[in-house]
């Protein structure tokens, strides 16, 4: 593993700061649980039991309601395992949607076993490859104000490959997920509420 020293739960929050009327997607583990923990509202639409789902979602809220910034926040492994989702973004060219990847070079919810990117898988590499209009690895803390401003320009699609730790530290507040038609209802309702 190399040295990372990004902390995963202090740059999503930092991420987050100004998120606003922002709809968010978390796949599934601990992006959605880090996300539930340090911003949890209406507009996050937490993903659970699709592997792999989550910058799919992400394209069909893009494309959908391109008046809104929509960013995905997920994990190395859980990209990885639809990584042809990047080329369908790339083609389909949402500007208003950004890829955030939160990488600990493992497999979180399964035992913490090596992923690809610790064998030298390049995701941000594959995103520019794909045709992302911007694709980024960052390995420092101090990138996330740069990458929250990105995100906010809506000139995308853009992606950014966050190298944390291995270290899962969930910070304060709810860790578990509800179910999938609970977290799609509250979602709905809350994207209509902020329409009015």
């Amino acid at each position: 593993m190399s040295n990372n020293v990004i902390e995963r739960i202090d740059f999503i929050r930092d991420l987050l700061v100004d998120a606003g009327d922002m709809l968010i997607v978390t796949g599934i583990g601990t992006p959605s649980s880090n996300t539930r923990a340090v911003a949890d509202r209406g507009l996050n639409f937490y993903t659970s039991g699709a592997m792999g789902a989550a910058t799919g979602i992400g394209l069909g809220m893009a494309l959908s309601r391109p008046d809104r910034c929509v960013t995905v926040i997920t994990g190395d492994a859980e990209l990885m395992m639809n990584v042809g989702t990047l080329a369908s973004v790339a083609v389909a060219k949402p500007r208003n949607l950004s890829v955030i990847v939160i990488d600990n070079e493992r497999f979180g919810a399964t035992g913490s076993q090596i992923s690809h990117t610790a064998h030298g898988v390049d995701i941000a590499g594959i995103a520019k490859a794909c045709g992302f209009a911007d694709a980024i690895t960052v390995r420092a803390q101090g990138n996330v104000v740069g990458v929250r401003k990105r995100i906010h320009e809506k000139n995308g699609p853009y992606l950014c490959v966050a190298k944390v730790g291995p270290n899962k530290r969930m910070g304060a507040g709810p860790a578990r997920i509800r179910d999938g038609v609970m977290t799609k209802v509250d979602f709905m309702r809350a994207l209509e509420a902020s329409d009015a």
